[in-house]
Formats: C-alpha cells, structure tokens, sequence
C-alpha cells in the first residue's frame, strides 16, 4: 500500500510514527502533490537543509498556514527573514537568551515555580501542563516587558487561535477572530508603553527605540514581535514538561534515578524533547533547485521539515521509540539548528529543570490521570495540553 501523508490528515495527529517510519524508509522526500510541496523526515536531511542558506528562505513564512493557506505578505521580523536582516532583526534582543545569562535567573525561575505550585499542593492534584504554562508566561512576559495578566489574555487569543476542528484546513473563523482580537489588544499596549514604558531592559523598549539600517521598526512590526515571543515563549515548555512527567511514571526505574539524582532532571527533559517533539513540524520555500533522494524540488515549493520524525530516525538514534534518560545525544534536532535554531532553548532546558525537579521533590509519590490526559489535535504542536497528577494532599 502507497504512503499517504498530508500535515492536514486528522487521523495521523495523534500517532504520526508509523507513517514518519514508513517515508523515512521508503520516500524521504515525499511530495505532498494537493499543496505542492514535499516533506522530509530523516534526521540528515532535515539538518542539512536547516544550514542550507542559499536553496532555502523563511520570507514566505515557516508554518504550514503561512506556506499554504496564505498569500499575504509574511510580517518583517526576524521569524521570517534571511540574512543579514534576520541577524540584525534578531540581535536586538538576542543576547538576552545566551546561555550564561540565563543561568544567572535560575533562583529566579525556582522562586517561580514554587509560588505557582503552593497552593496546589493542598488540593492532592497538580496540572503540569497548567503549572508550566503559567510559569513560562510569568518568565517570557517578563523579558518582553509585559504585565503578567497581560500575557495571560495574549495567551488566550492564541490559544483560540491554535484550536483545530474536524474538516477544517489550518486556522479556523474563530482562531481568525481571534488574531484580529489579538492584534487590536496588542496595538493598544504598545501605545500604553510608548507613553509608560516598562522595565529599561525590556524587549518592548528595544523595539521601541531600534534603529536597523537607519530604520524604526513599525507598530506591526513590534505586534507581531510580541505575538510570536508570547507563543514561542510558552507552547513548547508546558508540553515537553507534561511529557517528561509522563514518561517517568511509565518508566518507574527512571524516575527512581531521577529522585536519587535531580540533576537528572535535565537530561530527562532533553529526551522528553526528542521523544514527543512538541513542534511537529515547520517549513520553507525552496528559492535554489534541489536534488534529493531522485527527487527535484523546485523554486517556488515549500517543503516541511518534520522534526517530531527526525527525532525519532533509527539512523540518528539507537532504539529512537524508547524513552531513555541515559541517552546521549550526537546532535540535537530538538529546538532546530542552523539560524533559525530556538532563541529561547536555553531558557526552556532551565524552566524545564527546574519545574521538574520541583514537581518531584514537592509531591512524593504520584499517578498520572490518564483519563483526563488531553493531547493538542492539529497539524503544527503536538502533546500533551492537559496532564493532571494526583498525590497525598500536603496539610494546609
């Protein structure tokens, strides 16, 4: 039986593996004819390709909404541009997130995460996917200069704007309602902070005072800006989180290693990033012919680099479908690599450590709810949105 694979095929959002095997093996390059764009999956070719500066572009957009559903102009930041834009673009606030600066705010991020989890100790129940989010929004509102209640609601549109329905390709009215209620909220705050501006060292004072190649950036700019630090800064947190916490009740000898160790928790949230990628995928437009596996892709396509399955390549990884905490890692697909790599991995490995290592050292023995476990149904994140645990209730 042929491989059929499209990102918009509802039956393979919950159990994609078989399929990623299966093009792997047999079309590592396939073409997805309907949207006129191919798709890779080994881990080589995915990497490759990420370093790849001459055949590949971000300008017309890198999710698979803005590749094939759109054809409005992509926003100028640096999400989307190719150097040396994207360099100065991203600069601006880059060195905010460069690894020995982030490991100056970990009794920060500790402090965090015990005030979120407090209360929720009394009642013998604990949402990781709840505490991570909460957490990582406190954070990343924080380096953007926004109020916490602010990020919040920016959190909602966004999570309307994500939400999927059956037949529906990509975003739906509503999530589109929800952008528009996004960018008019958004717009209103940069003008409260243009009059009132937030912390010196903000990203929005940045961006409010940038000068790049002699020009400010635009409003639109700056929304679009905090719009996707909001998203990036805390969707895939929460999600590798709840995984992690997952995968170690099912896997009782290593979260006994953990306990024992908790700087464990690290590299059990590294392989909880490999195992369950919470992006699933992401793209760009072909600008340079390429020859591939026998394959010709041509300027003008689009083609998806499926990280969830280059993370699980059994030519990349020894046993990739078991959870392992002892890996070790040759390379690392996990938060991309090349230019476009994660601004913010460092501050994710760090929230990720240390909610971990609170989590476990706050609620003794656990069971993960799995009849209330809720996976993400869509074609761009994938995991666990919903992950509750039960424990012996704390006295009050």
């Amino acid at each position: 039986m042929s491989i059929r694979y499209s990102p918009y095929d509802e039956s393979l959002w919950s159990h994609p593996w078989d399929t990623y095997k299966r093009m792997q093996d047999e079309a590592p390059a396939y073409y997805i004819e309907d949207l006129d764009c191919w798709a890779l999956t080994r881990f080589e070719d995915i990497w490759k390709a990420s370093m790849d500066r001459k055949a590949y572009t971000a300008t017309h957009g890198t999710s698979p909404d803005a590749l094939f559903l759109s054809e409005a102009p992509q926003p100028e930041v640096f999400l989307f541009m190719d150097p040396p834009a994207h360099g100065r673009t991203r600069g601006l606030i880059g060195r905010s997130y460069l690894k020995d600066k982030i490991a100056l705010i970990e009794d920060h991020v500790r402090g965090v995460v015990r005030t979120e989890i407090a209360p929720m100790l009394s009642t013998g129940e604990i949402d990781v996917y709840r505490l991570a989010s909460r957490t990582a929004l406190q954070l990343i509102a924080a380096f953007i200069g926004l109020e916490y209640e602010e990020a919040l609601r920016i959190r909602g549109y966004i999570d309307r704007f994500y939400l999927r329905e059956p037949g529906v390709r990509g975003t739906t009215p509503e999530g589109a309602q929800a952008f528009a209620e996004a960018r008019d909220y958004i717009m209103g705050l940069i003008e409260k902070y243009r009059q009132n501006p937030p912390a010196e060292h903000s990203h929005i004072v940045t961006w409010l005072h940038a000068d790049v190649d002699g020009n400010r950036l635009t409003d639109e700019q700056i929304f679009f800006s905090i719009f996707a630090m909001v998203i990036t800064g805390s969707d895939t947190l929460p999600l590798t989180t709840a995984c992690t916490i997952y995968n170690l009740a099912a896997n009782p000898d290593q979260l006994g290693m953990v306990r024992d160790d908790p700087t464990l928790c690290a590299a059990a949230f590294e392989e909880a990033a490999r195992f369950d990628q919470p992006t699933n995928m992401l793209g760009r437009r072909v600008c340079q012919e390429v020859e591939l596996h026998g394959e010709t892709m041509r300027p003008g396509q689009s083609v998806l680099f499926l990280y969830a399955a280059a993370c699980r390549d059994e030519r990349e990884f020894d046993e990739p479908d078991r959870f392992d905490i002892t890996r070790r890692q040759r390379r690392n697909l996990s938060f991309g690599t090349g230019l476009h790599f994660c601004l913010g991995q460092h501050l994710a490995r760090l929230e990720g450590q240390v909610l971990l290592q609170e989590i476990l050292a706050s609620v003794g023995d656990f069971e993960v709810r799995h009849d209330r476990c809720e996976r993400i149904r869509g074609e761009f994140l994938q995991g666990f949105c919903q992950l509750p645990i039960s424990f012996k209730p704390h006295a009050s």
